[in-house]
C-alpha cells in the first residue's frame, strides 16, 4: 500500500490484484498457510489480503451470490430427496446425510447459525434511592389529586 497522508493508506491497483488471488485461493479451500506459501507472504499478510478482498465485494454481489448458491442447494436436495424417498433404494441413509449436509450449508450461507448477541442490563438501586423516587410519585399524586397519598395504610401530612 501506498502512503497518501500521514497514517492514511491508498489502495493500489497491486494491492487490489494481490488481495483478490489470495481470494482466489482461499475460496478453492486452501488454508491461509496455504495461501501464504503460494504467494510468498506470511500468514497473517495471507488473512489481511483476504480479508481486504472480501471488504471490497459490494453487498448487492454477496447477496446475489447467496441467491445462486441457495438455487445450487434447491436443486441438489430435490434429488437427494427423490432418492431419500425411494422405497426399494439402500442409499437411503446416504442421501439423508447428504440432505443434512446441504441443510448445514445452507445455514452457513444465510447466517442462520450465527451466534445472537445478548445484553442484559442490571439496575441497582439503595434503599435512599427507592424511597426518593416513591416520595417523588407521592407528591406528584397528591397535587393532581388534591389529597394527601396513603403509604402503608398511613395518611401522611403534605
Amino acid at each position: 500500500m501506498t502512503q497518501n497522508s500521514p497514517g492514511g493508506f491508498i489502495r493500489t491497483e497491486q494491492d487490489a490484484i494481490n488481495a483478490t488471488e489470495a481470494l482466489r485461493l482461499r475460496s478453492r479451500g486452501l488454508t491461509y498457510q496455504r495461501v501464504a506459501d503460494i504467494m510468498g507472504i506470511s500468514k497473517t499478510a495471507a488473512y489481511h489480503r483476504v480479508q481486504s478482498a472480501l471488504a471490497a465485494i459490494p453487498a448487492e454481489a454477496v447477496e446475489e451470490y447467496r441467491k445462486l448458491e441457495c438455487e445450487r442447494i434447491d436443486l441438489l436436495l430435490e434429488k437427494v430427496m427423490n432418492k431419500a424417498l425411494a422405497e426399494d433404494d439402500k442409499g437411503f441413509l446416504f442421501a439423508v446425510d447428504r440432505f443434512i449436509t446441504l441443510e448445514e450449508r445452507r445455514s452457513k450461507l444465510m447466517g442462520y447459525d450465527a451466534p445472537v448477541k445478548q445484553q442484559v442490563e442490571t439496575i441497582t438501586y439503595d434503599g435512599s434511592t427507592i424511597e426518593g423516587e416513591v416520595a417523588k410519585l407521592r407528591q406528584i399524586l397528591s397535587e393532581h389529586s388534591g389529597e394527601s397519598v396513603p403509604v402503608d395504610g398511613q395518611i401522611s401530612s403534605s
